[in-house]
């Protein structure tokens, strides 16, 4: 029987108005899980419950997470740069949840546990056949699951959302693991394999390796308190340099800027003819447009490196400048909320 076009629009009409589904199919309960608040500040000052996700940061690239059981925290990372972070409430004693690199295997968002009398797993993402995987669950701020790394709701429910079966997963200690892996910072320090990431030396002002990752999404991500400057190209880095910053103090709050496609109508650079490049700074529900001259108005970069980073990025490329150091081993002060705001504010001497 052929179904009417009229007829199939109000079956669509009807079914999108039925409670409870979705286009994925049934939706988990939440009354068994910690709901979750999505707040903006330091990873280190988060408080059972509390995650923070902040996915324009990285919108591209290669997507890893590290679970650190000392801190009972996840981390995810896309395109080497942190764009979330979760307390989390992962194996008690008797039932720890095993350390290694993993792969997601198996997703579901409706599923029940075959071995804990039919409990709820929210957002499931299977890391091993025996029974450990990522959820949403109870968090009571401290180990308390069966194996399983429970999250909050909200936040398991976004993560589902950018990650796929093969993703690597760390789950990271202090015996066993550095302590870049144990107790992460803002830039991934293990690659998509799981590999600890390594370092770039600076010899001299800067280090530049673009062979370590040839193409993909470029993200360049500049930490205030370290005076520093990194370029991951498909999540990984390849270039690195320390700036200066021009005038006084300052304190930088969490600026995300992508680069537009060149301008046909200006303006143009009265040096080369060329469009000027603008970036498009967004910032709650405000958006300003920048050109690269304004942005660096305020730091120094050595301009052969700035020249090199220059001849990567592309319309579409994320900058981030924050406050933060990229590591908790280069940090300098102490640690400072994630503002999503346009202006800097300058600090007392």
């Amino acid at each position: 029987m052929r179904i009417q076009p009229a007829v199939l629009s109000v079956l669509c009409a009807v079914l999108a108005l039925l409670p409870g589904l979705d286009a994925a199919g049934k939706t988990p309960p939440k009354n068994t899980s910690t709901l979750g608040t999505d707040v903006r500040m330091a990873p280190a000052r988060l408080k059972p419950g509390e995650f923070l996700w902040v996915p324009q940061v990285s919108p591209r690239g290669p997507v890893v997470m590290v679970v650190s059981l000392p801190e009972q925290k996840a981390y995810v990372y896309r395109n080497g740069v942190l764009i979330g972070a979760s307390t989390v409430s992962t194996g008690k004693k008797g039932h720890e949840t095993p350390t290694g690199v993993f792969t997601i295997l198996q997703k579901n968002e409706d599923h029940y546990s075959n071995i804990y009398n039919n409990a709820p797993m929210p957002y499931m993402q299977r890391l091993t056949w025996s029974g450990v995987a990522l959820h949403a669950g109870r968090l009571p701020g401290y180990p308390a699951s069966h194996g399983c790394v429970r999250m909050p709701y909200d936040f398991a429910q976004k993560l589902y959302g950018v990650t796929k079966t093969g993703l690597t997963v760390v789950v990271s200690n202090e015996e066993e693991f550095s302590s870049t892996v144990a107790h992460p910072g803002l830039t991934a320090p293990v690659d998509a394999a799981g590999a600890t990431a390594g370092t770039l030396p600076l010899a001299s002002e800067f280090s530049w390796q673009p062979e370590a990752a040839p193409e993909g999404p470029v993200t360049i991500l500049l930490t205030n308190e370290d005076r520093r400057i990194s370029v991951f190209r498909n999540g990984v880095e390849i270039g690195r340099a320390t700036f200066e910053v021009i005038g006084p103090p300052r304190k930088v709050t969490l600026h995300v800027l992508t680069l537009l496609e060149p301008s046909t109508v200006g303006p143009f650079d009265p040096a080369t003819g060329k469009p000027v490049r603008r970036w498009l700074m967004v910032s709650g529900e405000e958006q300003t447009v920048v050109s690269a001259d304004q942005l660096l108005s305020i730091v120094r970069v050595p301009p052969a490196f700035l020249a090199r980073a220059t001849s990567v990025v592309e319309p579409g490329t994320t900058m981030v400048m924050t406050q933060l150091a990229s590591s908790p081993a280069t940090t300098t002060t102490a640690a400072t909320d994630f503002t999503v705001v346009t202006a800097e504010e300058q600090t007392s001497d």
